[in-house]
């Protein structure tokens, strides 16, 4: 059997990685019809289906599924021995494109960035905030900075840090509803929490009598933090947030704590980019910058 070329091989790979002939195409800077010929070619080659195709989606069949695999693992290596030869010399240029949290870019990246963009004046930073969790592998970006725990996936993710958050809530809001004296008085407060986190929310409170954990619930669910900040300004509940949030609102007295005797979880802040052993030089010196600057 001839063995097919690694263009071929490598678009392959690329549309299942993208999930789509379009969307491959776009990456391998060639046309749909193209990607779909070298597939179709492959697969006449092997004498087998890789790929289910419906108007909508394309998926894998068993055998597509081995194949990738082992060849995902062999592509890895063969771009691994080319970066042993260009790794020393390569240079963070191009374009750095980098999925954030909105409330944490606004607040937390963008006051780094032009010092770092002055440490690398050859490297251009493109900086999309979504607090949907982004899929980089479809999007194109070089690396995702995310808040909290991980789920599994085949991303490299380093921790850069953890940031700290603080339970709290607008004086007039305590004055109207009483302030909770256990973790457990909780369920008896408008709590105010993440959307993402489902209706309700588990908050972990950690005391001098052990770990409480207390289900809240309240008027308002948002998948942003600073909407959540202003709900707690204006009275409307207890929030637990991120300290780059409501530091300042804190020192000012315009929100309180609650429950100051009790800590909470430190949210863990990872930067996570596609599965390879050597990353680019662009991605590499921004994570070590953040871990300098946050870790």
């Amino acid at each position: 059997m001839q063995r097919p070329d690694i263009r071929t091989l490598e678009t392959f790979v690329a549309v299942v990685e993208a999930g789509s002939f379009s969307r491959a195409a776009e990456k391998l800077e060639t046309t749909p019809g193209a990607v779909s010929r070298r597939v179709s070619a492959l697969e006449r080659r092997l004498g087998l289906r890789l790929l289910n195709r419906t108007t909508r989606k394309i998926s894998l069949t068993e055998a597509g599924n081995q194949y990738y695999a082992d060849l995902n693992g062999i592509l890895q290596a063969l771009s691994e021995a080319e970066n042993r030869i260009s790794h020393h010399a390569e240079e963070p240029t191009g374009t750095l494109r980098i999925a954030a949290p909105l409330s944490f870019g606004i607040r937390a990246l963008a006051p780094l960035l032009p010092d770092f963009a002055a440490r690398f004046p050859e490297l251009r930073i493109a900086l999309d905030l979504d607090d949907r969790v982004v899929d980089i592998l479809a999007t194109g970006a070089d690396l995702a900075l995310r808040i909290g725990p991980l789920s599994a996936s085949s991303l490299v993710a380093r921790r850069i840090g953890e940031l700290s958050r603080t339970l709290c809530a607008a004086p007039a809001y305590l004055e109207r509803c009483g302030e909770p004296v256990l973790p457990n008085d909780l369920v008896n407060h408008a709590c105010l929490h993440y959307s993402n986190l489902g209706i309700k929310e588990e908050w972990t409170l950690i005391g001098e009598n052990g770990i409480a954990v207390v289900e809240v619930d309240g008027p308002l669910c948002a998948n942003n933090g600073d909407v959540l900040r202003e709900a707690a300004l204006r009275g409307m509940g207890i929030v637990s947030l991120p300290d780059f949030i409501v530091a300042e609102d804190l020192a000012a007295g315009l929100l309180r704590p609650v429950l100051p005797g009790y800590k909470t979880r430190l949210l863990p802040l990872s930067a996570l980019w596609p599965s390879r052993r050597f990353v680019p030089a662009k991605v590499r010196v921004f994570v070590d910058y953040l871990t300098q600057t946050l870790g």
